[in-house]
């Protein structure tokens, strides 16, 4: 059930894969998540974006972007051929992104990091030349592609986001409570329950 989560239709991707990240990015990291399609001339794929109150890091052929919490329902149409890598972060990861996330609730910004990009470009293309077959996968060899797209990210991660201290990994604590225990429904009880104040 974790796999899809956040996507209504997961079927409509030609290509959905989900990758855990490695034990030492556990405290920043929640998953790796990577569509890839490749459709024919006039089809549209609508992909549904369910609300989701966590930051991802997204590295796509275009750039690179940082998307905040999402507090509605959205979608993206997507058509031709393309594929992302992204990072869903942790809370305690956030700060080496942006000082203020409730300032990015529902928008998509530009991150500059040119060699991150660079870097999962050249791991996710083809031969070199970044095409796919007509099933929007690779040359068989997609395992390949993501293992070298996923240790250039884990790299720049481990370089730029340094690891937790306390406050931070409170943060975290904070998160695994409320997304485990369906039974809290305020603010103050969380709080109780890690025994600090609202």
């Amino acid at each position: 059930m974790d796999e899809w989560r956040g996507m209504l239709y997961p079927a409509r991707l030609p290509a959905f894969r989900r990758l855990p990240p490695p034990p030492e990015l556990e405290d920043r990291v929640r998953w790796f998540w990577i569509p890839e399609w490749n459709l024919g001339p006039g089809v549209v794929s609508r992909q549904e974006i369910l609300p989701f109150p966590a930051l991802n890091f997204v590295v796509q052929p275009e750039g690179v972007t940082l998307s905040g919490p999402a507090t509605r329902r959205s979608h993206r149409d997507l058509s031709g051929s393309g594929w992302a890598f992204g990072v869903l972060l942790r809370p305690a990861a956030v700060p080496a992104f942006t000082s203020d996330p409730g300032a990015l609730r529902d928008l998509e910004v530009g991150f500059p990091a040119p060699e991150l990009h660079a870097a999962v470009v050249a791991a996710m293309s083809v031969g070199g030349e970044g095409e796919m077959n007509d099933d929007g996968a690779g040359d068989g060899g997609d395992d390949a592609r993501h293992a070298r797209a996923a240790t250039a990210v884990v790299s720049w991660l481990e370089a730029h986001v340094p690891a937790p201290g306390p406050e931070a990994q409170l943060a975290n604590s904070l998160e695994d409570l409320i997304r485990t225990d369906p039974s809290l429904t305020r603010v103050d009880e969380a709080a109780e329950r890690l025994g600090v104040s609202a």
